[in-house]
């Protein structure tokens, strides 16, 4: 290596930003899981409750065309 004190210098750097990534990462993942839960909950609810899905899902298309 040329210059050792550099290395020193950014290693402490590096590790703490991989750290971050990794935390930021975990985030996402636990995000991205209590999402997909979430759907299935709602999507089990609507199939229960078959009313629910026009509650739901209506965007309004027959208002529109009028």
């Amino acid at each position: 290596m040329r210059f050792p004190w550099i290395w020193r210098f950014f290693l402490p750097l590096h590790a703490e930003k991989e750290r971050e990534l990794r935390q930021a990462s975990t985030r996402v993942t636990l995000t991205i899981s209590r999402y997909r839960d979430t759907s299935r909950e709602i999507q089990e609810e609507i199939g229960r409750n078959r009313f629910a899905q026009y509650l739901i899902y209506d965007r309004g298309d027959a208002h529109e065309r009028n």
